[in-house]
């Protein structure tokens, strides 16, 4: 039936229903909207699913439940939330493309001031040397040194990323070790950071290590591989930390990129059956399967300078924004000041004075605002490398019940990392004790605990299924020619 007439007919008449009142489907309700078999109604399902966010769900006895939410919301689609900060994002990066080339710009001017200073210096050096008699080896050399060192600082002036796409690891002072991008090197010193790319990152701050947008699905895909085509919603959530129905969804995504069956077990579990995506005959390196706790998040920082390096771009700036303000000053102030500069001079005003001034603003004004928030974003950080922490201890549990002390202790067993609180980790707890499936009671002594009964239900029972599961592909019994 797959493409044929009756199947888009069926389809379109169980979208409709979808677009005007109906959220919620079994296979016997499409079958029962339709006319068709319950194999054909699957189809038609397995089509919406592709087409639509989708969230599957198992009732009390058993039954495959597709929830297609409040509203259907086409897969990929952006909403307007999203789509807002889209356009925010663009806006943001085409600013700060013109403002690099514009701190590009004045710092070649800057340069090119220096340069005149220098030349003035190194001539009267060398008359001085000459009226002296004295030795003038060298002094050619270092110039010709002087004027390669501009070139190359020139030339990277106009080097918009600041950092190179090779990564290494850094432990910030709560112990997290987290990846971050090697820096752009000085063409003068390969050990320091390029000053260039130090003023970047001073306006604008540090770029964080980005995850590849397919990373999450590259890694499902190698874990199902890794594990015999099967996989359950508690496993999507270690490898990628879903909150909420984000797990569910993500399992039909994987149902219809994988071209695999949500299927209940004899013990109404929901799992996903990814059988042919599984046999595999290349020896290709799979992507590295690595848990969601696994990988800490990178820090927010303001400038990722050091003390001396910001403390000279502040230098260099406060110098630019003190000359602005002189020349607004003669320009407003026109009878207080002595120069031969008319208040007429209106170029040399917006020049010299309104243009540095407006550049200086935005200049120091970006890093204040990026301040601002920066309390925030550390402290958001922070509670999600806490959560991944706490999710570990969970996952990694062999017991149904757990007490929050307990909890607190597995969580603070390793030493290189800060020392959790009991507040901190109930806390985390009241957050995500729903992605698990989990309850939260108390003991005899009115202490709370948690109960992760179904989470380990299910991790026995998919253990189980894989031990019957075979991808082998076997032998070739033929060969076209």
């Amino acid at each position: 039936m797959e493409n044929s007439p009756a199947l888009i007919d069926g389809l379109e008449i169980v979208e409709k229903r979808l677009l005007e009142k109906d959220r919620v489907f079994t296979v016997g309700d499409v079958a029962s909207i339709t006319g068709y078999r319950t194999d054909e109604a699957k189809q038609i399902l397995d089509r919406l699913i592709a087409k639509y966010d989708c969230k599957l769900k198992i009732t009390a006895e058993g039954d495959l439940i597709y929830d297609f939410g409040d509203y259907p919301h086409k897969r990929g689609e952006r909403t307007w939330a999203e789509w807002r900060r889209g356009v925010r994002k663009w806006c943001w990066k085409v600013f700060m493309v013109l403002f690099k080339i514009w701190i590009a710009v004045t710092l070649v001017v800057y340069f090119l001031v220096f340069l005149l200073i220098l030349v003035a210096i190194i001539v009267a050096s060398i008359a001085g040397n000459k009226d002296g008699d004295s030795s003038d080896t060298g002094i050619g050399d270092s110039i010709g040194g002087f004027f390669k060192t501009l070139w190359e600082i020139f030339e990277s002036a106009f080097r918009w990323q600041t950092h190179y796409h090779t990564t290494h690891y850094h432990v910030d002072m709560y112990g997290y070790s987290y990846r971050e991008y090697d820096h752009l090197e000085s063409p003068l010193n390969k050990n320091k950071k390029s000053f260039v790319a130090s003023v970047y990152d001073f306006v604008f701050g540090a770029e964080r290590v980005e995850m590849h947008p397919l990373a999450n699905q590259q890694e499902a895909g190698a874990y199902i591989r890794a594990q015999k085509g099967l996989i359950v919603v508690p496993e999507i959530i270690a490898l990628a930390g879903w909150k909420g129905g984000e797990a569910e969804n993500f399992l039909s995504e994987l149902v219809v990129r994988y071209q695999g069956e949500a299927k209940i077990s004899n013990q109404s579990l929901l799992y996903g059956d990814f059988t042919d995506f599984a046999r595999q005959q290349t020896t290709q390196k799979e992507t590295p399967i690595v848990w969601y706790w696994d990988e800490y998040e990178p820090e927010h920082k303001l400038t990722g300078n050091a003390f001396w390096r910001n403390f000279w771009i502040v230098f260099m700036g406060s110098f630019n924004l003190i000359a602005s303000l002189i020349f607004i000053g003669i320009q407003l102030n026109p009878d207080q000041t002595t120069t031969n500069i008319s208040s007429n001079d209106t170029a040399i005003f917006i020049v010299l004075g309104w243009i540095p001034f407006v550049f200086s603003v935005l200049f120091f004004g970006i890093p204040i605002l990026r301040l601002l928030e920066l309390g925030h974003l550390r402290r958001k950080r922070k509670m999600a490398n806490i959560r991944k922490r706490v999710m570990r201890a969970i996952y990694q549990s062999d017991k149904e019940v757990i007490s929050l002390q307990e909890l607190k202790n597995t969580v603070n067993q390793a030493n290189n990392l800060e020392k959790l609180t009991e507040d901190e980790v109930s806390k985390i707890m009241n957050e995500m004790i729903i992605d698990f499936y989990g309850d939260i009671d108390f003991d005899a002594k009115g202490q709370a605990v948690y109960k992760f009964t179904r989470l380990r239900e299910e991790m026995q029972e998919i253990q189980k299924l894989r031990g019957g599961q075979n991808t082998d592909m076997g032998r070739i019994v033929f060969e076209s020619n």
